[in-house]
């Protein structure tokens, strides 16, 4: 791949060809003779080519075109540039590094300027309606906030199963005779009293759409659609290399957060069903609790 750095825009060359047909190049330039103007273009190949220099001619495969005072240009690798054209050189390269990257990242970023209301219109689309990313965040926060609906000993063994990462619902009693019987048989011993069995009541399914790393508001509000507000009066053409460096970076996490964001939705309508969540009625014992949950499990479409 060969860029060359115009004053405006940056300019892909297809072939080394392309390079070597430019008005001045030379492949046998003598650097004693010449005084170095300006680093013009960069270079990467899987082959190598020979550098430019009369006196070195080393193959390398990563290296600039530079342009000299007297006109010509000619290719060099970054070791060689150092080598004949000492601190100029060096400056040179790291401004040239400087302004590729800032020039790459505005055009990402105008790029990506003309994308946002094909970006906002995604969003909204997976935020509203009845099975919409906001009514998931509403209903499954439920399950772990302090609410009017859900019962305190709920949220608990939530809060306990996404702990443990086990979404089993069990339910725990005190052994039966039967039971004792058979742990004094299996140890030998007299069975300590009371002795608490768990019995299985279901596998809740969609529990991780309650993780942070399916928070729905994080990743469509707070990561995108905030950052969005802040990125779109932005004037791209004077950010900063900073700024550039930190846009751009953000924009190339877009579609990974939006795919993020319809994968969490998913799981989140996994968790969010009567049937789901109806074994944890079990746990309920006060009237009040079972008619408050009743009424959230009703909510659900």
């Amino acid at each position: 791949m060969i860029v060359l750095n115009n004053a405006k825009e940056l300019v892909r060359v297809e072939t080394w060809g392309d390079i070597q047909e430019r008005p001045g190049f030379t492949d046998n330039l003598d650097p004693s003779a010449h005084e170095l103007s300006a680093i013009i273009g960069q270079y990467a190949f899987a082959d190598k080519i020979h550098c430019g220099l009369s006196n070195c001619h080393t193959p390398h495969s990563r290296g600039y075109l530079v342009a000299t005072k007297s006109g010509q240009e000619t290719n060099i690798g970054k070791d060689c540039g150092k080598n004949y054209f000492g601190v100029d050189f060096e400056t040179m390269a790291t401004q040239f590094d400087r302004d590729m990257r800032d020039k790459e990242a505005r055009e990402r970023l105008w790029s990506f300027s003309f994308k946002l209301d094909e970006l906002k219109a995604s969003i909204k689309a997976r935020r509203e309606g009845e099975s919409g990313a906001d009514w998931v965040y509403r209903m499954s926060h439920q399950l772990l906030d302090q609410g009017k609906l859900v019962p305190a000993v709920v949220r608990r063994r939530i809060s306990i199963m996404l702990k443990t990462g086990d979404s089993r619902l069990t339910i725990e009693r005190e052994a039966t005779a039967q039971e004792y019987e058979m742990e004094e048989v299996r140890t030998g011993r007299p069975a300590k009293r009371p002795m608490v069995v768990s019995d299985k009541v279901a596998d809740i399914r969609g529990l991780e759409a309650l993780t942070q790393a399916n928070d729905l508001r994080q990743i469509l509000v707070l990561d995108l659609e905030e950052k969005i507000k802040v990125f779109e009066p932005l004037n791209i053409d004077l950010l900063t290399s900073k700024e550039l460096s930190t846009w751009s970076k953000w924009c190339g996490t877009v579609e990974q957060k939006l795919e993020a964001a319809s994968q969490s939705l998913q799981i989140g309508l996994t968790l969010l069903t009567k049937q789901n969540l109806e074994p944890f009625m079990r746990l309920v014992t006060e009237e009040g609790d079972h008619r408050s949950f009743k009424k959230y499990l009703n909510g659900i479409p």
